[in-house]
């Protein structure tokens, strides 16, 4: 019930603009709009505003998609330390929070995504980082990589949310060393790269 009364609005709305557009669109086959529905609001018409929105969304599958490319570019292999034939270690990217959320201020979702290297030098070592990704409006673009910790880290990093671009977090006791307290951490991007706020 509580699903019905929630998205009743929505489809209404959706079906008399479409009852409207087709009425209005059998005489002038020229005067097609495009709609899209995003939080309740519908927005009708090709304008910048909704092709702005079309192309700031970002999610999991676009991040993914980006982290992809990204692995292979000179930069980011140089800056892991990352031999071209990949015999330093294997890249993960199946870990999770993926975390979206304006980074730079510019009313962007941008993107910080969770990784590691694992088998490093042939062992079975591992360190971890975050990929940050800045939304230009049509793609993600990688800026740098954030350490976050390995499993002979003393103390590792968990980044948990992004609001009002500072990403909070918390310092938490290695995989090795379980004593101690978590600590509250909070990071701001700046020039590129994470800093301690």
């Amino acid at each position: 019930m509580q699903l019905l009364k929630n998205y009743f609005p929505i489809l209404l709305t959706f079906l008399l603009l479409s009852c409207k557009n087709k009425a209005g669109n059998q005489s002038d086959p020229a005067k097609k709009t495009d709609t899209i529905i995003q939080d309740k609001t519908v927005i009708a018409k090709d304008t910048p505003e909704v092709r702005a929105v079309r192309s700031s969304v970002i999610d999991t599958t676009a991040i993914l998609a980006a982290f992809k490319n990204t692995v292979k570019t000179a930069q980011f292999r140089k800056e892991l330390g990352i031999a071209r034939d990949d015999s330093d270690g294997s890249l993960f990217d199946s870990e999770r929070p993926i975390l979206i959320g304006d980074l730079n201020g510019d009313q962007l979702p941008d993107a910080i995504m969770p990784f590691s290297i694992e088998g490093r030098g042939g062992g079975n070592n591992w360190d971890a980082h975050y990929a940050i990704f800045i939304n230009k409006g049509d793609k993600l673009e990688y800026k740098s990589s954030f350490s976050r910790g390995g499993d002979l880290a003393e103390r590792q990093v968990q980044f948990m949310s992004i609001q009002n671009n500072v990403i909070k977090g918390a310092e938490v006791p290695g995989f090795k060393f379980p004593e101690g307290d978590s600590i509250a951490v909070s990071y701001i991007y700046k020039k590129g790269g994470l800093v301690e706020k």
